[in-house]
């Protein structure tokens, strides 16, 4: 479990070529198809997300279709947060926890459908493809779009790389 202590000593700097300098608290990501194929997530995307959690605070939403929720749970004990959907309305839900969370301190990533209310919720939206497709309405409310989550975790490990990419 993370403590909130620890949560306030924690932030990634993004400066947006389009506003001001944002202090980034909360990462949320969808898990399947985003984060994890088949409820599973990559050695690989691990290491990354605990480099991440160095940083910031790592939430991953999940319906848990493939029922592999409380195994992931253990997994990520020490450095994330999964938090299993409880409602039938699981975009509005996602929508709802991101914004509890707060618009100017949040970046989601997702793929799906169920991500489209929750991107429009955070200050920076990542679109992910991977093995599951993309929804392809997202892509009009996505900030950033990238062909492998491995990639959007290390652009938020290095923010730089998302200010040369949203630059216009």
């Amino acid at each position: 479990m993370i403590t909130r202590e620890r949560m306030y000593n924690m932030a990634i700097d993004v400066k947006v070529p389009w506003g001001e300098k944002y202090k980034i608290n909360h990462v949320v990501f969808d898990l399947n198809g985003t984060l994890a194929d088949h409820g599973k997530i990559a050695d690989t995307t691990m290491e990354l997300l605990k480099k991440l959690a160095k940083e910031t605070e790592v939430y991953i939403l999940t319906a848990d279709t493939h029922e592999t929720a409380e195994e992931l749970k253990k997994e990520i004990k020490d450095f994330a947060q999964l938090v299993v959907l409880q409602s039938n309305d699981h975009a509005l839900e996602k929508a709802q926890f991101v914004h509890a969370l707060g618009y100017r301190e949040t970046i989601t990533l997702g793929n799906g459908g169920n991500d489209y209310k929750m991107v429009q919720e955070s200050v920076l939206s990542f679109g992910v493809i991977g093995g599951e497709g993309f929804y392809a309405p997202l892509i009009q409310k996505v900030d950033i779009l990238v062909d492998s989550v491995d990639h959007a975790i290390e652009m938020l490990i290095n923010p730089m790389k998302i200010v040369a990419t949203i630059r216009k």
